[in-house]
């Protein structure tokens, strides 16, 4: 399920001549060529006496140096195309490493899990924490009631005030509502955005609002392939899951990285372009991986999402040291057993609560993410590896 990548053809280098064999055939035709001019002067075999001397007794070497011009031309011919294989396929393989190390530039974010989960206390490096796993765990800050989408909205936008203020004039900032929330409050909801638009961020950019209940992690390839010149928000409210899931706050200021790198935006993190992965086959897309997206070899950890990452750590550590990642094995991180489960919009709190730990470690990491039945890998590196 990985991505629709051949691997290079392999040729094997061609042998090169036997310098030994050569030599030897060559004394050979030396001592034959001594023979032949023997003979001809010894008038022992009339038929030698008709021939010119000379000819007759060089022919052996002539023949040994058009038999070796003849090899070396063939080697020489079959190195040069070996040569241009190799070169090729390395072309192609980096073409392939600077696709998959193309990043949407992340230049504002935070996130909001429930018991206080950040990414400060995961890089303390000594938590205690009690297993959340299969449990749907609640924000504390957030009242109880029909308010809490809205006053989840609240929270990430005071947060993100100053980076919006930040912002180029007049570039079009598109701005994704991604809800828990029933349709019928959506309206409440662009109200609620509509006014802090207004009165508290004074934006005096054109904005573009959509509020949906859907967001697969594709966009992100999908983004990178588009080359929109398109500041994108993304916030994420997932407050409604009662039982089923935890709730989870989060906001991502995105753009592709040749955009932010144009507007010489501030780049805190780069969210790389994602894999889907077959967890089935994992000897084989996990090496594609790692030979892929180079950065992900610098990784220093791991999150994931949901605890069915779990039993598959372990394989993942295996073959990612066997191709010379530097994951270490005490920073492996599943979302769920600290804070509950992840919900459908997890694999959005997982990408965000990811860039905040490359943010406090300033090394990069591994990101595990699901939604439904589909799973995701991708590497989250830091503003200056961006």
């Amino acid at each position: 399920m990985g991505w629709d990548r051949q691997a290079p053809h392999v040729v094997e280098a061609p042998k090169p001549p036997v310098p030994g064999r050569w030599l030897l055939a060559a004394l050979i035709a030396v001592l034959v060529c001594v023979l032949l001019f023997l003979l001809h002067t010894s008038e022992r075999m009339p038929l030698l006496s008709t021939l010119n001397i000379w000819a007759l007794s060089a022919s052996p070497l002539v023949v040994w140096i058009l038999a070796f011009a003849a090899r070396a031309y063939a080697y020489g011919t079959a190195l040069s195309h070996c040569q241009f294989l190799e070169e090729e396929a390395q072309s192609v393989q980096r073409s392939w490493q600077a696709w998959a190390q193309r990043y949407l530039a992340v230049s504002a974010s935070c996130v909001l899990l429930p018991d206080q989960v950040s990414a400060s206390v995961l890089t303390q490096g000594s938590f205690d924490l009690p297993p959340r796993t299969g449990q749907a765990r609640r924000i504390a800050a957030l009242p109880v009631g029909p308010e809490r989408t809205q006053a989840g909205l609240q929270m990430l936008i005071q947060a993100l005030v100053p980076a919006l203020h930040a912002l180029p004039t007049g570039r079009e900032l598109r701005v994704t509502l991604l809800s828990d929330a029933d349709p019928r409050e959506y309206e409440a909801l662009r109200d609620t955005w509509q006014q802090s638009l207004v009165i508290t961020m004074r934006l005096p950019l054109p904005v573009t609002v959509t509020l949906i209940s859907e967001l697969s992690y594709r966009w992100i390839d999908e983004t990178l392939k588009a080359a929109t010149a398109v500041i994108d928000l993304i916030l994420v409210l997932q407050v409604h899951g009662e039982d089923s899931y935890s709730d989870g706050l989060a906001a991502l200021l995105l753009c592709p990285d040749s955009l932010a790198i144009a507007l010489e935006l501030p780049i805190t993190a780069g969210l790389l372009r994602p894999m889907p992965l077959d967890i089935d086959v994992l000897d084989s897309e996990l090496p594609l991986f790692l030979q892929t997206q180079v950065s992900a070899c610098r990784a220093t950890g791991m999150l994931a999402d949901a605890a069915d990452w779990q039993p598959l750590t372990g394989k993942m550590l295996a073959v990612a040291g066997a191709h010379g990642a530097s994951l270490n094995v005490e920073q492996q991180w599943i979302q769920e057993s600290l804070c509950g489960l992840s919900g459908p919009f997890g694999h959005w709190l997982v990408a965000a609560l990811c860039v905040e730990i490359v943010r406090h470690q300033r090394e990069p990491l591994l990101v595990l993410a699901r939604e439904e039945s589909r799973h995701w890998m991708s590497t989250v590196v830091t503003g200056e590896l961006a």
